[in-house]
């Protein structure tokens, strides 16, 4: 018999099971269907993201390729929804059927955009979370364990950052060293670190003073295996919320400087860009899908890895609900 169905008879005999908190929270997560609906939604975008090259070869539009049937002749506005797709989705491959339309006045196909643009938010979210959560750690940490002047650097310098005008000081910044993917990857984590470090560095000051950490040192651990092995396992919720939480924070400020000009370089397809074009000559007026399709993207997005960091907060406090 596996340990699920010794489980489920246990639990039918009415017998208390004693359950990890790691098994709690995943029961917790599995009942919050507005979480769960957020984790399918993140595996669909991924997917989606991944299907670009899929998307090119089914459509026939390279990525950032113009074509002169994605522009109305007599309007030069971007042509519409299932454009020159005669007879259905049965034309698609043919350089004269956009499915989603046109995404601006060159005739870039809408869909293809979109696939490639959910990469380029995806990969910037992911890459600038993990850089952010390193340096949380790595400062927050150190300030709340060792503390004294240590702790004061630290903590000022999280002040430092925190006032920090984002916006205009990422502007300068693409002004000065130039738009590339990397750029706009290192200024969101440089500018995201502080307010998850602040959280560590209070979690770490509560806890260095608790029996096990007491315990631990008078038999003799270093300062280096208390950290790893004592401190670190209490900082995965924390850790694995503000996590989820960043991504979509990263995604947003990306979507705000491509809206702006600024960051990325042309050749990367970006949602914020999409929506920046479809404003010159009040194009969105006579093409609504032109800011439609990508700003509902965005939306969904940055509000599902939201609610699944509210979800995961929820499942991994301790205090939350008994699970029946």
């Amino acid at each position: 018999m596996s340990t699920v169905e010794q489980f489920e008879d246990m639990k039918t005999e009415g017998m208390v099971v004693a359950r990890t908190p790691r098994q709690l929270a995943f029961a917790r997560l599995r009942r919050d269907y507005v979480a769960l609906a957020s984790l399918i939604f993140i595996v669909l975008l991924v997917l989606f993201a991944l299907a670009g090259p899929l998307f090119e070869a089914w459509t026939g539009h390279p990525v950032n390729r113009s074509n002169s049937t994605g522009v109305d002749d007599y309007t030069l506005l971007p042509v519409g929804p299932m454009h020159g797709c005669v007879n259905g989705l049965a034309s698609v491959g043919e350089r004269s059927c956009f499915v989603l339309g046109a995404s601006n006045n060159l005739g870039f196909d809408m869909l293809v955009q979109l696939s490639f643009g959910a990469r380029t938010s995806l990969i910037i979210g992911i890459v600038a979370t993990v850089l952010t959560m390193l340096a949380a750690l790595l400062l927050g940490v150190i300030a709340g364990y060792v503390g004294g002047w240590t702790d004061t650097v630290i903590a000022r310098l999280m002040d430092i950052v925190a006032a920090f005008p984002f916006l205009l000081f990422a502007i300068a910044a693409s002004v000065a060293f130039g738009a590339s993917l990397w750029f706009v990857i290192l200024i969101i984590a440089f500018f995201s670190w502080f307010y998850p470090g602040r959280i560590f560095r209070g979690e770490v000051m509560s806890l260095r003073n608790r029996e096990f950490v007491t315990a631990a040192r008078m038999l003799g651990a270093s300062n280096s295996r208390i950290i790893f092995r004592h401190l670190m396992p209490q900082l995965i919720g924390p850790l694995t919320v503000y996590a989820s939480l960043s991504v979509a924070g990263a995604i947003a400020a990306e979507a705000a400087l491509s809206y702006l000009g600024f960051g990325l370089p042309l050749e990367i397809p970006s949602w914020g860009r999409m929506i920046s074009d479809a404003v010159p000559g009040g194009l969105y007026i006579n093409a609504p899908f032109l800011m439609v399709f990508p700003g509902t993207l965005l939306v969904l997005t940055v509000l599902a890895f939201n609610l699944l960091g509210d979800g995961l907060r929820d499942a991994l406090d301790p205090r939350g609900g008994t699970i029946l």
